[in-house]
């Protein structure tokens, strides 16, 4: 359940259960003849390699402090190189979408940014054509760009963004095989383009960068379809393109989650948005199986934990939607709406699940109550989804058998 989701547009999911494996390959990036030799062997290029390999893989798996630990390695191997403070910004991020309205990562994401621009500058000094240089500036502009933007400060978010683009594009002209650059611009292409959209006065800024929504979803679906070491971040973000947004693709959201969970059981935000998609198809009995399994996890990483809290609202809105509102209500009536185990925007979600169980329970004053508190809340417990939610059940009733969310952003005119 990400605040602000991505976007799917004419992207079609693995075609069968057969085809599972296309986009992600267990075979060391690196190649198979270095993944199994003796590390110290290794010449440097090999060592860097597997560091970052090792580091991308354990963000995936959702041990954020095994990859912390991999680029204080790979800074100490490699000083003079942006690699590290770049895995560091990866991870940083990994950690945010688990819980965005959270800004304990923000400092990390800002101090690897000037790290990665600092150490890419004295390389491009010495060679203005240097491309890993030319890349690691221009991601590490593009992710400050990308914080910027999610905390509201558009303008120095559409500036450095721009800067960051222009170079990743000069690399993509230079090596268009080069996935992690254009893993990058799919990015800041696609939400350049719905930025406007999501925040409705954005588009009379001079200064917001136009995008590309075609271009960048194509980028993406490059990526994952790759094999490389960021396919699996692409394919996560292309899941959740066609679960909040127009035209949505369901079916194929719900292939590439279950692909991400298989791969990655520890990963609990491919596991959370699991059960978003099961809700959304109607595959009730799934989505409480697998929040049920999600509560039950023990996951020692702070942003993951809280996921748990929202599993269980989400293994309640599946009951109510089944039309077991009191068991519905067991769950939620005793959580704490500003408890560890929920992001900070979630107890929007508490609030509404909570109205709706009253209104289908024929409750309606107090289902207007839940919602208005929904609505009531500032940033960062608002939840942009649950506000467009309550707002239109202020308008009309819940209805457990006639339920349907709108998407969050409408297809492109």
């Amino acid at each position: 359940m990400l605040r602000t989701a991505s976007l799917g547009l004419l992207l079609a999911g693995p075609a069968s259960a057969g085809e599972a494996v296309a986009w992600f390959s267990e075979i060391s990036a690196c190649g198979e003849e270095v993944a199994s030799s003796n590390f110290e062997s290794l010449p440097r290029a090999s060592q860097k390699c597997l560091l970052i390999e090792r580091g991308m893989r354990a963000n995936f798996d959702g041990r954020f402090a095994d990859a912390a630990g991999i680029w204080e390695e790979l800074r100490l191997f490699a000083p003079d190189d942006g690699a590290a403070a770049l895995g560091e910004i990866d991870t940083a991020w990994w950690r945010l979408m688990l819980d965005e309205g959270s800004t304990r990562n923000d400092a990390v994401i800002l101090a690897a940014s000037k790290e990665a621009i600092a150490l890419a500058n004295v390389r491009l000094d010495a060679n203005p054509s240097d491309i890993d240089a030319l890349h690691q500036k221009g991601a590490a502009l593009f992710n400050r760009a990308r914080l910027n933007g999610v905390r509201g400060n558009y303008l120095r978010a559409g500036r450095e963004g721009e800067r960051g683009r222009e170079l990743l594009e000069r690399v993509l002209a230079l090596d268009p095989d080069r996935m992690d650059t254009r893993y990058a611009l799919g990015l800041y292409a696609y939400y350049t383009d719905i930025a406007p959209k999501v925040v409705k006065w954005m588009s009379w800024l001079w200064f917001v960068p136009k995008g590309d929504r075609a271009e960048g979803l194509r980028n993406l679906q490059l990526v994952r379809e790759s094999g490389s070491l960021h396919a699996p971040g692409a394919a996560f973000i292309l899941m959740n393109v066609h679960t909040y947004h127009a035209p949505m693709d369901l079916p194929a959201a719900l292939e590439t989650g279950k692909q991400l969970h298989a791969f990655f059981p520890g990963n609990a935000l491919f596991h959370s948005e699991l059960v978003e998609v099961q809700l959304k198809i109607g595959l009730y009995d799934e989505a409480i199986e697998t929040a049920l399994a999600l509560e039950e996890a023990s996951p020692t990483e702070a942003e993951a934990k809280a996921r748990l809290g929202l599993a269980r609202i989400l293994r309640a809105q599946a009951l109510l939607l089944q039309g077991q509102s009191d068991r519905a209500w067991e769950l939620l009536e005793p959580m704490d709406a500003e408890a560890g185990d929920l992001p900070i925007w979630g107890g929007a979600w508490l609030y509404l699940v909570r109205g709706q169980v009253r209104d289908s329970r024929d409750q309606r004053s107090e289902a207007v109550k839940e919602y208005r508190r929904v609505l009531g809340l500032k940033a960062p417990r608002f939840n942009p989804r649950a506000g467009m939610i309550a707002e239109a059940a202020l308008q009309e009733p819940f209805e457990p058998g006639s339920y349907s969310e709108r998407p969050m952003v409408e297809a492109a005119p």
